[in-house]
């Protein structure tokens, strides 16, 4: 396999555990590079790198103890595919849902686009649908 291609893997995977196991924002400047093209998932999110420091001060407040355990990581020429499983309780208001106390886990798959082995471009599909379920008891609110 392409040496550069294990390099971003290992990257992808130091960056999505430092910023989401370890809420190290210093991340974010070390692993994504300044021009990053962000697949927004949140309409509320800001464009290029701050779109990550907006997603995890959302989660990171509702879900003081929020982790990610790593379920794949795939790469191919320039991207890598990471399927991780997130789990956390709600402790704090979460896009405007009360603290519920409940334990969540869902599922998410992030890909991510490398050149010089800086991110510089991203998406994400989060299973948000059974987040919110679990959240509202199986009314589904609207992420905004």
């Amino acid at each position: 396999m392409d040496n550069q291609v294990e390099k971003n893997k290992a990257i992808c995977k130091v960056f999505f555990d430092e910023l989401f196991n370890n809420a190290n924002l210093d991340a974010i400047d070390q692993f994504v590079d300044s021009g990053v093209k962000v697949h927004k998932t949140f309409p509320w999110q800001r464009e290029g790198a701050k779109a990550f420091y907006d997603t995890i001060e959302v989660f990171k407040l509702g879900f003081n103890d929020l982790k990610i355990r790593f379920d794949d990581v795939l790469g191919d020429g320039d991207k890598v595919v990471a399927k991780f499983t997130v789990s956390g309780t709600h402790k704090e208001t979460f896009l405007n849902i009360p603290a519920t106390g409940k334990k969540v886990e869902y599922e998410e798959v992030n890909i991510v686009r490398f050149r010089d082995e800086k991110i510089i471009e991203h998406w994400v599909v989060a299973d948000t649908y059974s987040l919110m379920q679990t959240l509202t008891g199986g009314e589904v609110h609207q992420l905004i």
